[in-house]
């Protein structure tokens, strides 16, 4: 029994001796644990969810035309555009660029006009100086809204050119009904010459339509195409066409009925040509009851979340703060250990005792597992209570994951250590483990932006599945990922494997 005990024993000398150590320094422990949070604090009340303003400066031909109409429309695009003002010197508006004066300009198309008539687009050229990428995407992304903004208003006001223009076909619609009631009234009445008289007026309103319902069939068209006509019903931009083409039939057979006498042909007629103009104007009172801002944006978007809760930005951070803290602290106490013990010649003293690497190893995983997990709950107490992080899923889980994160972080660390020759060296190394795991662990860049090669990176990380999980039991209340738990075993045995055959040649005897 006193042999089974001897290992056990052993290894707990190590869990006493670690604790200890760290226990005889208070700020470096009140720092470990108040020092992210603060930061986490400042970071979430410092942030600002909102799209940055461009302070731009328009360049524009010599016209005050141009003048006035850019200057109508950069006041109203909204927050995100600061109007500067309107200059015609290009060189004066770079200089205010590169002075820091103003963050955009924006040199209009001088014609217009000419490029879309030779078939090209008219450009507006977005002058910036940024030099973060970040900035410049997002400057170019402005430009499309920009664009796509004045591109609507534009059509806004074709269609309500295109309406004003039904208006004045409503009205030549009204006046050939009247004429079409003045003929059949005449043909009721045995007035042949009346009925003549008002069948010309009705010839001349409807040549009068024919030739202004072009546009707005244009743009009932356009909208029922671009919409996507459903094949069940009928096209009423054709509809229009072919009314017109029945009621020109009708009145040409009206009057061929007028010229030959036939009263029964010519009151038929005459009552089809009512019914037909009442048809149009009813498809075209349609059309312009529908409004300007409607027929050039049909569509609009609403994004409505089943997650279920609205996180503020610090909530959706502090699982991921507290993996890489986690982590960080891990690896560097790791790290920093057995080189410690080799600086200080301890080392010499293991190889002439009776105790193996693998206790060693294991007092030495204990020790920093306890630390770590009343490290884990501080924070955890901390971020919950303090910055009121919610927790929807299982804590048994969490345990779990926060146990994983440092058994795997814990390897890095006495890898790092048994690689090590001097403490700065071990301090180095674990700073580029640190680094690695803010760019390439998912903590403000999603793991989707990086090349599948790269991504290998990631997942050797524990902390990339530490973000993962911690985010998906405290944020969704999910069970974790098996994969992704199993990934974290894995690191974590394989690096005590790794660990446990260095330690073993360090403590080799000579």
């Amino acid at each position: 029994m006193i042999s089974l005990f001897r290992p056990i024993i052993r290894s707990s000398a190590f869990l006493a001796k670690e604790i200890y150590a760290v226990l005889r320094q208070p700020r470096l422990i009140l720092t470990l644990a108040l020092g992210p949070f603060l930061i986490l604090l400042v970071f979430g009340l410092g942030f600002r969810n909102t799209p940055r303003p461009f302070r731009t400066l328009f360049v524009t031909p010599d016209s005050s035309v141009m003048q006035q109409q850019i200057q109508e429309f950069a006041t109203t695009m909204g927050p995100q555009l600061l109007f500067m003002g309107v200059t015609t010197n290009e060189a004066v508006a770079r200089e205010s660029l590169r002075d820091g004066k103003v963050d955009l300009v924006v040199i209009v198309p001088p014609n217009p006009t000419a490029s879309i008539r030779n078939n090209e687009q008219a450009v507006f050229t977005l002058l910036h100086n940024e030099i973060d990428p970040l900035q410049a995407s997002y400057v170019q992304y402005f430009g499309q809204l920009y664009v796509a903004e004045v591109n609507r208003r534009i059509l806004q006001r074709i269609t309500q050119q295109g309406q004003s223009q039904a208006s004045a076909v409503h009205d030549e619609v009204m006046a050939a009904r009247d004429s079409a009631t003045g003929v059949r009234d005449a043909l009721a009445r045995g007035d042949t010459e009346a009925a003549k008289k008002y069948q010309q007026e009705l010839d001349q309103h409807l040549r009068a339509v024919e030739l202004s319902v072009g546009a707005s069939v244009a743009v009932i068209r356009g909208v029922e195409q671009t919409l996507g006509q459903p094949t069940d019903q009928p096209d009423d931009s054709q509809a229009v066409l072919d009314q017109l083409n029945t009621i020109r039939d009708v009145t040409n057979a009206l009057d061929v009925a007028l010229r030959g006498g036939d009263k029964q042909q010519q009151e038929q007629n005459a009552e089809s040509v009512g019914t037909q103009l009442a048809d149009l104007d009813a498809t075209l009172t349609e059309f312009r009851q529908i409004q300007p801002i409607v027929v050039v944006s049909p569509f609009k978007s609403e994004a409505k979340s089943i997650a279920g809760i609205d996180l503020s930005v610090t909530s959706f951070f502090a699982p991921a703060v507290l993996a890489l803290l986690l982590q960080h602290v891990a690896v560097t106490f790791g790290a920093l250990s057995i080189v410690g013990e080799r600086l200080t010649g301890t080392v010499e003293l293991f190889r002439v005792s009776p105790i193996s690497p693998g206790e060693v190893l294991v007092g030495k995983y204990s020790s920093y597992m306890i630390f770590g997990g009343i490290l884990a709950v501080v924070l955890t107490l901390l971020i919950q209570f303090g910055l009121g992080v919610p927790m929807l899923g299982n804590w048994l889980y969490y345990i779990l994951v926060v146990g994983l994160v440092l058994f795997a972080s814990l390897g890095i660390g006495f890898v790092i250590s048994l690689l090590s020759k001097t403490d700065s060296q071990a301090v180095q190394l674990a700073m580029l483990v640190l680094l690695a795991s803010v760019f390439f662990s998912g903590f403000f860049m999603a793991l989707y932006l990086f090349w599948p090669a790269v991504q290998i990176i990631s997942w050797m990380l524990p902390v990339t599945y530490g973000i993962q999980l911690l985010q998906s039991i405290m944020l969704r209340g999910a069970a974790p990922n098996l994969t992704y738990l199993g990934g974290l075993l894995v690191i974590g045995l394989g690096l005590f494997v790794v660990a446990w055959f260095q330690m073993n040649r360090l403590m080799a005897r000579r």
